[in-house]
């Protein structure tokens, strides 16, 4: 008996948008890890709240890649590529190291969890059929709840940044 013929597997259409959806997300995590870790240096050296703020929003950085990663795994997909490869296929844009200012970082950063956020509720609109198996539409609420708290988080560090300079 194929297992895939059973009502509890992954159909192979689900399976396809799941694993397209889960991409995704893993390769803009990754975007955006390098990109917050590129603009914590010139943050911190401007703020002395930054330690906790970064460690905060690294912390719930690493929550949702550990999702995405582990509904990768059940799956049974291995991400195999380079960070030059998932810039291609990210939603989010290239970070501009040009830019010093912590505000426009900030701004930047919020502008990425923006676009994920859509991303995701776009994909929960017109996928919910095809995520509600595999666990998969809890993980997808759980990583647009984490980001939606860091977006909050970013937000009031840009109030700190622009009103308490």
């Amino acid at each position: 008996m194929n297992l895939k013929e059973t009502d509890i597997a992954l159909t192979d259409s689900s399976e396809k948008i799941n694993l397209k959806i889960f991409h995704q997300l893993l390769t803009d995590k990754l975007v955006l890890y390098a990109k917050a870790k590129e603009a914590a240096p010139k943050l911190l050296s401007k703020d002395d709240g930054g330690h906790c703020f970064f460690k905060q929003y690294f912390s719930l950085l690493n929550d949702v890649l550990t999702i995405v990663n582990g509904q990768i795994r059940k799956i049974n997909f291995n991400y195999q590529g380079s960070l030059t490869q998932g810039l291609k296929s990210s939603i989010l844009n290239a970070f501009d190291s040009s830019i010093n200012r912590s505000e426009c970082l900030i701004r930047g950063l919020l502008r990425d969890h923006n676009m994920i956020i859509k991303f995701i509720r776009k994909n929960l609109k017109h996928n919910s059929f095809h995520l509600n198996s595999n666990d998969s539409l809890d993980a997808i609420a759980e990583i647009l709840q984490l980001h939606i708290e860091m977006t909050w988080m970013l937000r009031d560090q840009l109030i700190k940044i622009i009103y308490f300079k």
